[in-house]
């Protein structure tokens, strides 16, 4: 199976067999970043936005996800993709696969790189540009959440 993975200093590496997730993004699980209409899904460490000290927020990897069309929003740690079929998901199967056509998301890491470089790639407009350099902000900056602790009360 195919993955890539995007550490948190931006690089982009491509890997063959099926990834240890434990290894990959962590030992606290993984959850999936949610990328409409696509065949490719996200991945990221569970709670790594809470653990800055651990997982240093991850601004190209949080770009690439929004320009696949993600929710904006920091995400720590490394990011990883795989391929995805939402087809499966009310059957209960694995959804998981090779990434499809890995050229693609190098494609969208370079744009992106460029962008944070200050650079309009040829195939996108200004407005894209500054729009990668406004999340690559925002998940730099953007406060680590709180966890609200509650007791509940048994009867």
């Amino acid at each position: 199976m195919r993955y890539a993975v995007i550490a948190p200093d931006g690089e982009l590496t491509q890997h063959t067999g099926h990834p240890d997730w434990r290894t990959v993004l962590g030992p606290e699980g993984k959850a999936r970043v949610h990328l409409p209409g696509a065949a490719v899904a996200g991945w990221v460490n569970d709670i790594g936005l809470l653990d800055p000290q651990r997982y240093p927020r991850n601004p190209v990897g949080s770009c690439v996800l929004a320009a696949l069309g993600a929710r904006v929003q920091p995400y720590a740690g490394p990011v990883a993709f795989t391929g995805w079929n939402p087809g499966n998901t009310a059957l209960g199967i694995v959804e998981i696969g090779p990434l499809p056509e890995p050229e693609f998301l190098d494609t969208v890491h370079g744009d992106v790189l460029k962008a944070l470089d200050g650079q309009t790639p040829r195939a996108m407009s200004p407005s894209w540009a500054e729009q990668m350099r406004e999340v690559a902000q925002h998940a730099r900056t953007a406060p680590v959440p709180g966890i609200t602790a509650r007791s509940v009360k048994l009867r």
